[in-house]
């Protein structure tokens, strides 16, 4: 059975530059609604990202739209990983955040705080 080859691993310089060029986009990027014109602008955002990541040359190999869709969406996830892991751990251990989680970071604060509230504390009625 042939499938479809697989392509090799982003670099970090290669994440850095992904996350360089959506950095203009993020406001439609981020955009959370299911409308024709959000979607349809969102596709045209990837397809121009991916146009000009692919322009840069070198010995990079070309990427699709969708291939660096997925790697941006990876990156976010990896990053709410990362900084979870992070505020759990014990301060002598907690290290330095990774580049690319910094940049998305700066991009997309609101990413970081959505989980932040506290619960509700239970109200006693007193009489």
């Amino acid at each position: 059975m042939v499938g479809k080859a697989r392509s090799s691993n982003f670099t970090l310089s290669e994440k850095l530059d992904l996350l360089r060029l959506v950095q203009p986009h993020i406001r439609i990027l981020e955009e959370h609604t299911n409308k024709h014109a959000v979607i349809v602008d969102k596709n045209r955002c990837w397809d121009s990202i991916a146009e000009r990541y692919n322009s840069f040359g070198g010995e990079r190999p070309p990427r699709t739209a969708q291939g660096l869709r997925t790697l941006y969406k990876r990156l976010k996830e990896s990053a709410k990983q990362e900084v979870l892991q992070r505020s759990h751990a014990q301060p002598e251990y907690r290290g330095s955040i990774s580049e690319p989680t910094k940049r998305i970071m700066e991009m997309i604060p609101q990413l970081f705080h959505v989980g932040d509230k506290e619960p509700n504390p239970i109200r006693v009625q007193q009489f």
